[in-house]
């Protein structure tokens, strides 16, 4: 078995160094297609070959773990769609999206250039294989304890983490001279004696003009050795023994909290001027924006695009901003998305109307740039965080079973759409019961949330990962047929069972059973799950512990 590991891992690893390789290239068809099609807009063959070229790099690029390049990709595709059904454009509109895709691909290849600099791609042939959707972050952990320097070392490395044991304080200003990492978590000693947690505190506090995020950890939870923490700007604090599903979560939230959010936001006026300056403002920020100066358009664009706020004008010649808003909010999916009016109409009994018909807010212009990105961002992401509380699973954070079947509904649609595979896996934990019975409910729920956050860790961000119910859990699949599935699960089946598990009582491991289906078996949302799920029971009764296609 690990000899077939150490072979598909080979292979995983030659495909994502020749998919970068051919990147470059793979841009010049898209760009190429694109002049084509600008030279003469008749020639149907080049339009074609344009929404060919999007949708592959949609599909392929996800998979090769540049996922934002995907969801980019699948965004130019979707805006393409009315052209192929015959809709026209203006010049003034094939000319936009044109230096949209351009302006796009054209940064996309010169990051890319900066982050895989010569040699990196022969180097990735060699080394450790990066995890799909999930890029290697560095993790220095300054303890003179080796014995649980190996245990929290050994944990965070299943998560995808790579940790470097820095055994004195004294060595790691060294340490990060020569290599600088993302998190340091240090051991403050005994805080009681007066000594030991002084000196990792100032060591630490020497290095705070570097800005690298600290965690510490203590046998002590009093008030003074927190209060020193917080003094010397520590980003968390762990008492021992460590919680490393709670570790490893306090770390990503630390790495995401600089990270762009990358915001949603669909910017609907006539004035395509005008809505290329904003949309340029919004982008600048990090907000994913799209455009669209047809408001007849707007149900099909929320459909494929799923905003998570529309700016609107009040004025346009087809309808007005305040009748687009009432629209919108005719649709039960759309009643909650924040509705912002940007307009230089500054008539308070206008601006009331709109706030009637829907909106949230009503900005006039001009406005400041800084000013709009701020409400903006904030209205999105109290959107976002309310989405959350709703789709969410308390337990693990993962959607929950109403959430879970509503993308796979929209996930369907979108690979018949676009006939594209899909994979669902139904996940179940083996002899959870007795975990539950045996170390407690509390070690249940750790269990569990160990689980979801080593799906979230391992897969790739476009998969969709939710708690089914109970020791169930579902994954979505989108671009993947149901044998790549199987073979991306089952690294994360072999390092779930790796991991140590604690209770009061002593130490355990756990596993899991899955089951996979692809949609060629049914274009149904319940008959894919009931075909998973029976999947999933040929494994339990196989003796636990592996993955079964249905």
């Amino acid at each position: 078995m690990s000899e077939k590991m150490d072979n598909l891992q080979e292979k995983l690893r030659k495909l994502e160094a020749l998919f970068l390789q051919k990147l470059p290239s793979r841009f010049d068809e898209i760009t190429g297609a694109l002049g084509q099609y600008l030279h003469n807009p008749q020639d149907k063959e080049s339009l074609t070959a344009l929404h060919r070229h999007l949708h592959t790099m949609a599909g392929s690029a996800g998979t090769f773990g540049f996922e934002d390049l995907g969801v980019q990709a699948r965004v130019f595709e979707s805006r393409l769609k009315p052209l192929l059904s015959g809709t026209e454009w203006s010049q003034t509109e094939l000319e936009d999206y044109a230096r949209d895709i351009r302006d796009y691909f054209a940064a996309a290849l010169n990051n890319l250039n900066k982050e895989h600099a010569p040699g990196d791609i022969a180097s990735a042939d060699a080394g450790e294989a990066a995890l799909p959707g999930n890029q290697s972050r560095l993790i220095y952990l300054v303890n003179q304890d080796c014995r649980q320097n190996q245990e929290i070392t050994t944990q965070l490395e299943h998560f995808g983490y790579e940790t470097v044991s820095v055994e004195q304080s004294k060595n790691l200003a060294l340490a990060v001279a020569r290599r600088r990492p993302d998190v340091i978590v240090i051991d403050m000693g005994s805080v009681e004696d007066g000594t030991g947690g002084v000196e990792e505190i100032k060591k630490v506090e020497q290095l705070q003009r570097l800005r690298i995020p600290t965690i510490f950890i203590s046998k002590s939870s009093s008030f003074d050795s927190r209060l020193m923490a917080v003094h010397a700007k520590g980003d968390g604090y762990f008492t021992k023994p460590v919680d490393v599903v709670e570790l490893t979560e306090r770390i990503d939230t630390i790495l995401q909290r600089d990270e762009t959010k990358g915001y949603r936001i669909l910017i609907v006026d006539d004035d395509v001027v005008t809505a290329n300056y904003y949309g340029a403002i919004l982008r600048n920020a990090g907000m994913i924006v799209q455009l669209l100066n047809e408001p007849s358009r707007i149900l099909s664009v929320m459909t494929d695009f799923r905003p998570e706020l529309l700016l609107l004008d009040v004025y346009m010649p087809l309808c007005s901003g305040i009748e687009l808003s009432q629209l919108i909010r005719q649709d039960n999916s759309y009643v909650d998305v924040p509705i912002v009016f940007l307009s230089s109409e500054a008539d308070p009994q206008k601006q009331l109307e709109a706030v009637r018909a829907g909106a949230d807010d009503f900005i006039t212009k001009p406005v400041a740039p800084d000013y709009l990105v701020s409400s903006l961002a904030t209205r999105a992401e109290r959107y976002r965080s309310l989405r959350a509380l709703i789709m969410r699973d308390g337990l693990t954070g993962l959607y929950n079973h109403t959430a879970i079947k509503e993308h796979l509904a929209a996930e369907i649609l979108q690979a018949h759409r676009n006939a594209t595979p899909l994979a669902l896996a139904m996940i179940d934990l083996d002899y959870f019961k007795q975990v539950n019975d045996q170390h407690g409910h509390a070690a249940g729920d750790h269990v569990l949330r160990m689980l979801a956050r080593l799906l979230r860790q391992r897969l790739r961000r476009t998969d969709i990962v939710g708690r089914y119910g109970g020791e169930e859990f579902a994954v979505i699949f989108p671009n993947t047929d149901a044998s790549t599935a199987r073979k991306v699960l089952d690294q994360v089946r072999i390092a779930f069972a790796k991991i140590l598990q604690h209770s009061e009582n002593r130490e355990f491991s756990s596993t899991f059973s899955a089951g996979i289906a692809g949609l060629e078996l049914s274009g149904d949302v319940d008959t894919l799950f009931d075909a998973a799920d029976a999947a999933m029971y040929v494994s339990k009764q196989s003796g636990r512990n592996c993955i079964t296609i249905a």
